[in-house]
């Protein structure tokens, strides 16, 4: 897996190509792009023949480490990689040590292992065995264990010396690692991803970037940040309390980076907060929002950015704020437009299977019937827009129009308190607090 950085303007924010060879063929991932959130080996509610239908569905498939090491045994056995096992094709895969949608309710690292969150419970991994895990897997790239639980819901805070000890035990684990390395010729060949620590402490994330050495590195991991996300005020208006020092810090740390490698970051998945993160120099997103709304039962609406009148930003901003989302099923009060609903798609224009072949009210009635091709029709829709999003960031880039592109989509804010109901009974952690902590 190599990197190819095409362009770095002068407001930090890059453009590039992630490129790899899976089973003799190169895929490419154009940056600032994101992996294709899996879970539990596959595409959440969608078949393979399914969601390769979608449109510039990603090349690169992001894999938890619950998910192997839960599998550990049998991948050993079956000994034709992940990719294979889980039915892939040709993509490449990507390991990360956490599931970036399950936030973990407590801090479980230690001096010498790190904790992985999987349906059963919490498996402690020495690095020892998480090196195991990633021979039998043998991805294109993976993340070096790293102390990433710095702050958690539990607590609502992280200490200096919270912070410091991620850094120590981090650079722990990347000597173990790298000692295994060293003793194994397959897993020495497999790309590593480094991950810094120091949690949202500003001077310990940069002694931890200062310190670490990336000279064995195919990329960076950016995790581990604290953010409480965004609290609604009496109003109804998101009030972003801590985006300012989360985006001056992500700066900061991205300045001192080596610039020649990919840089991912984790459990950043709103919207706007994207396009922040893109013009700090961040390469890679998680991919999870599609998910993430299908799991509530929400559709996105988003027109597009050529759909709007960019030359009128404030026109832009009031086509998007119209109607940000709808909320599946629908409720007794939308009974006297049923005839409306069942000749109106999710979105008008949108060329995606769901809205050219299905309407709101038959969505509506999937969800109340709990039939299962309803989150499967809302998980193409938002699939396909999610895509067509970073399609339109990376045009945003190419053309240095960021701050008008953040302008336009910055109404685009999901309620958490709708993103933290599972109505698909399917997450592991149905729960508000696996959205907080993330953005």
């Amino acid at each position: 897996m190599r990197f190819q950085l095409e362009h770095s303007s002068t407001s930090v924010h890059r453009i590039g190509k992630l490129i790899a060879t899976s089973i003799g063929h190169e895929v490419t991932l154009d940056t600032p792009g994101c992996f294709l959130y899996t879970r539990y080996g596959s595409v959440p509610f969608l078949a393979p023949d399914v969601y390769e239908t979608i449109r510039s569905i990603p090349s690169f498939a992001l894999i938890p480490m619950f998910y192997i090491a839960e599998r550990k045994m049998v991948l050993k056995k079956f000994n034709k990689g992940i990719r294979q096992f889980c039915g892939l094709g040709t993509r490449a895969t990507f390991v990360c040590q956490t599931d970036p949608v399950d936030t973990p309710l407590l801090s479980a690292a230690d001096k010498s292992s790190v904790p992985v969150w999987a349906t059963g419970g919490r498996i402690q991994l020495s690095i020892e065995n998480y090196a195991e895990c990633i021979s039998v897997a043998h991805p294109h790239a993976y993340q070096a264990p790293t102390d990433n639980e710095t702050s958690l819901p539990s607590a609502k805070t992280s200490g200096r010396k919270r912070c410091g000890n991620s850094v120590l035990r981090t650079k722990t684990y990347l000597e173990l690692l790298s000692a295994y390395r060293e003793r194994n010729v397959e897993l020495s060949k497999i790309p590593v991803f480094l991950s810094p620590g120091g949690g949202n402490d500003p001077e310990w994330r940069l002694t931890a970037v200062e310190e670490t050495d990336f000279s064995i590195a195919s990329g960076i991991v950016l995790d581990g940040f604290f953010h409480s996300g965004h609290e609604e005020s009496t109003d109804g208006q998101i009030a972003d309390k801590n985006n300012s020092s989360l985006f001056s810090l992500l700066l900061a740390v991205c300045k001192k980076l080596p610039p020649d490698l990919p840089r991912f970051l984790t459990g950043v998945w709103q919207p706007p907060d994207i396009v922040l993160a893109t013009k700090c120099g961040v390469d890679v997103f998680d991919g999870s929002l599609p998910y993430r709304l299908t799991r509530s039962a929400l559709a996105w609406i988003y027109p597009g950015w050529d759909a709007c009148n960019t030359s009128d930003t404030n026109n832009a901003t009031r086509v998007c704020a119209h109607r940000p989302y709808i909320a599946f099923p629908f409720d007794d009060s939308a009974a006297d437009s049923t005839a409306v609903l069942y000749t109106t798609p999710i979105q008008s224009g949108c060329t995606c299977f769901a809205c050219q072949r299905h309407t709101q009210g038959y969505i509506s009635h999937l969800h109340i019937a709990g039939e299962m091709l309803g989150p499967m029709l809302l998980m193409i829709h938002n699939s396909h827009l999610y895509y067509r999003f970073f399609e339109d960031l990376r045009l945003a880039a190419r053309t240095n129009r960021l701050d008008e592109f953040f302008r336009f989509v910055e109404p685009l804010r999901f309620p958490r308190e709708l993103l933290a109901v599972d109505k698909t009974n399917e997450s592991k952690s149905a729960s508000v607090s696996s959205l907080n902590g993330t953005t």
